[in-house]
């Protein structure tokens, strides 16, 4: 301890310090000092890493001293194992001993010691806890093979391996209700514990695929699982691969077929795979193709392989089908030697094999239109045919349309390819049709050809003009158009007045479409105020209307329209109706000076247009040829007579005279027609509504008209025995004319519709129809008619007999018979009707015939001519009953009478041959006053 604190320093040269002076130097600054310790310093003790039990340990202990020829001793205490001393320098004059000890850690809170002993005797001691950390390997699952066999035990064992026994796992499965055995153990000469736990099972086919799953619980709270995937063979046993291939495929004879394979590898994917297919047996391998190998004949080149074994592609192509092949079931191989190399107990190829379909007849196309072909707009149409060959696909052609072709290829199944064409092309109204045709290589085609139903727009219908407000009797143009793409589709335009007179127009427009156009010439009444005028348009597809509400008005005549400064009156009314297209006679008077006759009357409008003039150069071109004076003049009458009417023939009109180069108007002159569109239906007088077969009926049909130089003629839908026309005035130039008649009910039970025409000047018709419940027979009338004191015997004769003549009678009367609902022909032209009213025959003329008067129903079936001379007005006596069914022939002569116009000569001449007359000759007989046999001349 004296040394302590000492300061020592060097002097190196051959003399002692003393043979220098030290003068300035002190020695202090280059001295070392010298610290002398009684006590030993603590070692440093380390454990260098984390301790886990099991594994190994590594503990170092160091102390650093200044004595390198006598170092302290350096000892480990409470660790197996061997000291491994270091020494190393460390800085100037300082040395560090360590010793470094390395073992297994087994178990935990282990402590260590390191001790220090100096060679003077000094010592020191120093002491830490290990701490070691338990450890817990990942699990593992395995089993005693890596496919599992279908109906055969399986084993799944799962293991966890740990260090510390304190954590013992408790091992579950997943698999359900299956039981499993679990054993915990120590390794044997290792440090650890492991605990067992061991599934066992019989695998089926459902579980190929399904995961088993170990779940382990540690003490200590850790959690581990492990999975193993079950692939459960059904194939080859020992085999490392499997495919997938459908198992069925269609072709086309001719045609190629590719079944669609893919198949995998357990493990790593051997280079030297090859990929084979078999023709499925019961016994034996036919190749159906291998590389270099034989194949059976029925398949020999025509196989072949599609991709490549590096891409795991087994698809077989098959060109050429046969019906030989229809039905056959191929199936894979893939492994560098041949199936025949592996034993095959409990294996049939069955299930993994897939059935070849050879069809001799072609599928027909799936052939669609995409949305509604509309005019003017683009369509779509497509068409789609499935096949097998994807190298060899049939072709498709669409046809009936313009455009181009856009083909796409889809894969829609295994094996199974669609090939689609769809067309995009500008619709048009000749396009009726598309038609599919698909071609195989082998030479088959189908067609399917479908209607395009072309739709064709139109727009709404549209009523260009509306009426508006309207003045009754004064006619109004009224349009309605409907715009439309398709000539096809042209559309009926109907009004629902359509006794009106319309026009209609079609024309086409340079876009490619059509524009109709109805314009209807519209007279309203009185009673039309507040009905719709309806325009409709009618297409194939349906109807489109559109209306307009009418507002009609009563006509106003201007108070001073007929006030002149004459001081002469003359009387024509202040409106007056006419029916369009017919004529009208409008009544017209006027007082005049018997000593100053007129020479010359006039009608015109209130514009000054001429409507009537003895010079037809004066009248306008609308009213030429169309107008006369009908009255004297010198009597004082002006009537006019306006024909043909047009709708807007309104007027007013008005009269005024000349005598000589002088003017005369008259007060009260002019007139306003109020037009009309459609005749007045005709009144018929009642008649019973149940009546028998043969009983007489008189009936009237009556119409009023303003045209009375040519009043309304009749028809009637029967033949009738008797018909009268008479004529009356209902008020100043408004006539009615009434046809009366008389006929007999024809036979037979039913209901028959009695129906008057009356035909108005121009060829303007309305009718009436009533019906007529006929009651009773033709052998009702007999029986009714013959004395009741008739033997039997004798009636059944006459019955026979007539029946037979009735059979002959239908025969010749069938069509008037079938046709009685049906009116007969027009009549013809009446006479005027001057020359009815007047009483005077001129001396060039004779009077007309008189109509014969309608034969009974009886005579009617007589074979025997009665000779009578209508002519002559004389009459026949009536025969007898018995007379009437004789087929003696009383008459020698047929007498017929014939006038010649303009002439009073009578013709009369003989015909050889008696003739009976048929039933059909009283149908029509020609009326007096036709043109052509005139009697009488013009009045």
């Amino acid at each position: 301890m004296s040394d302590n604190h000492n300061q020592l320093y060097p002097w190196i040269d051959k003399n002692g310090i003393t043979s220098y002076h030290t003068k300035g130097h002190s020695f202090y600054d280059g001295s070392t000092e010298l610290i002398v310790s009684e006590h030993a310093p603590e070692p440093q003790l380390s454990i260098i890493g984390i301790l886990r039990v099991g594994e190994q340990g590594i503990v170092s202990c160091s102390v650093q001293h200044t004595c390198f020829s006598a170092p302290p001793t350096l000892t480990l205490k409470g660790l197996p194992g061997i000291d491994q001393n270091m020494d190393s320098l460390v800085s100037e004059g300082i040395w560090e001993r360590k010793i470094i000890q390395t073992w297994t850690v087994e178990e935990e809170h282990q402590n260590v010691s390191c001790a220090v002993n100096y060679p003077a005797g000094q010592s020191a001691e120093r002491s830490i806890p290990l701490n070691a950390e338990c450890s817990i390997s990942p699990l593992n699952i395995s089993s005693t093979s890596d496919e599992f066999l279908e109906g055969y035990d399986s084993k799944v064992t799962c293991t966890a391996l740990y260090t510390c026994h304190k954590n013992t796992p408790t091992l579950t499965w997943n698999y359900g209700s299956v039981a499993a055995s679990t054993n915990t153990e120590k390794v044997p000469g290792e440090t650890q514990w492991k605990t067992i736990s061991i599934l066992s099972f019989k695998s089926s086919p459902s579980d190929n695929g399904r995961s088993v799953t170990c779940f382990a619980k540690f003490k200590g709270g850790q959690t581990q699982e492990v999975s193993i995937r079950l692939r459960v063979k059904r194939n080859i046993l020992n085999r490392g691969w499997s495919f997938t291939a459908p198992s069925t495929i269609t072709g086309l004879k001719g045609s190629c077929l590719i079944i669609p394979c893919k198949f995998s590898y357990k493990n790593s994917q051997p280079n030297d795979l090859q990929v084979m297919w078999y023709l499925y047996q019961i016994n034996g391998f036919p190749a159906v193709f291998k590389q270099g190998g034989n194949v059976i004949s029925k398949f020999d080149g025509r196989t072949s392989l599609i991709g490549s074994v590096v891409e795991q592609n087994c698809s077989l192509k098959i060109e050429r089908l046969e019906m030989s092949h229809n039905h056959d079931r191929l199936y894979p191989w893939i492994d560098k030697n041949a199936i025949t190399s592996y034993h095959t107990v409990g294996h049939s190829f069955y299930d993994g094999s897939t059935e070849l379909i050879v069809s001799e007849h072609v599928p027909e196309p799936e052939l669609n239109i995409i949305g509604t072909p509309r005019v003017g707009e683009q369509g779509t149409v497509s068409c789609s045919v499935r096949h097998a060959c994807i190298f060899a696909p049939p072709t498709v052609t669409l046809n009936g349309i313009p455009g181009k072709d856009r083909i796409t290829d889809t894969l829609v199944s295994d094996g199974i390819w669609e090939r689609r064409v769809e067309q995009v092309w500008e619709v048009k109204e000749a396009h009726q049709s598309v038609a599919c045709t698909v071609s195989y290589s082998g030479g088959q085609k189908a067609t399917k050809e479908i209607p395009l139903n072309v739709e064709c727009p139109f727009q709404e219908i549209t009523m260009n003009e509306p009426p508006g407000e309207l003045t009754e009797g004064m006619a109004k143009n009224v349009t309605c158009s409907v715009i439309f793409k398709c000539r096809k589709n042209t559309p009926s335009i109907i009004w629902n007045y359509n006794n009106m007179q319309s026009s209609l127009n079609t024309k086409q427009t340079p876009n490619n479409t059509y524009t109709i156009v109805s314009n209807l010439t519209f007279i309203p009444s009185l009673s039309d105020d507040g009905k719709l005028l309806t325009c409709t348009a009618q297409f194939i597809s349906g109807e489109f209307s559109t209306s307009a509400t009418l507002t009609v008005k009563q006509y106003e005549r201007d108070p001073f329209e007929n006030y002149t400064t004459s001081a002469l009156p003359a009387d024509v009314p202040l409106r007056f109706s006419a029916l369009t297209r017919s004529c009208v006679v409008i009544p017209c008077s006027f007082q005049y000076k018997e000593d100053e006759p007129m020479t010359r009357g006039i009608w015109s409008k209130k514009s000054g247009d001429i409507v009537f003039h003895n010079g037809q150069s004066y009248v306008i071109d609308h009213f030429k040829g169309r107008t006369k004076m009908l009255g004297n003049l010198n009597e004082g009458n002006c009537s006019l007579e306006i024909d043909d009417i047009k709708p807007f023939d309104n007027g007013p009109f008005c009269f005024y005279a000349e005598k000589g180069h002088e003017t005369h108007t008259f007060n009260n002159s002019c007139v306003f027609i109020i037009m009309k569109a459609s005749p007045e239906k005709p009144l018929m007088t009642p008649v019973p509504k149940e009546v028998d077969a043969g009983s007489t009926i008189t009936v009237s049909c009556s119409v009023t008209h303003t045209c009375s130089s040519h009043p309304p003629v009749f028809s009637w839908s029967v033949s009738h025995l008797t018909s009268e026309v008479s004529e009356i005035m209902m008020s100043r130039g408004t006539w009615q004319t009434t046809s009366t008649i008389t006929f007999i009910v024809t036979e037979g039970d039913g209901v028959r519709n009695l129906t008057c025409n009356a035909i108005f000047w121009r060829n303007r018709e309305q009718a009436h129809t009533v019906s007529l419940n006929v009651k009773g027979s033709l052998m009702y009338q007999f029986t009714s008619a013959a004395p009741v004191a008739f033997p039997v015997s004798f009636v059944a004769l006459i019955i026979i007999t007539l029946a037979a003549v009735f059979a002959v009678f239908i025969w010749r009367k069938r069509k008037h018979t079938d046709e009685s609902l049906k009116p007969p022909p027009r009549p013809e032209k009446r006479r005027s009707l001057w020359d009815r009213l007047s009483r005077r025959y001129t001396d060039d003329r004779d009077r007309p015939p008189r109509p014969e008067k309608r034969r009974s129903i009886w005579s009617r079936f007589s074979r025997k001519e009665e000779d009578r001379m209508a002519w002559q007005h004389e009459r026949k006596p009536r025969q007898s009953f018995w007379s009437r069914f004789s087929r003696r022939q009383d008459c020698t002569a047929n007498i017929s009478v014939a006038y010649t116009k303009n002439s009073s000569n009578v013709t009369c001449g003989a015909v050889s041959k008696p003739r009976c007359p048929s039933p059909k000759d009283n149908r029509r007989r020609p009326s007096p006053f036709n043109p052509e046999n005139q009697l009488y001349g013009n009045l």
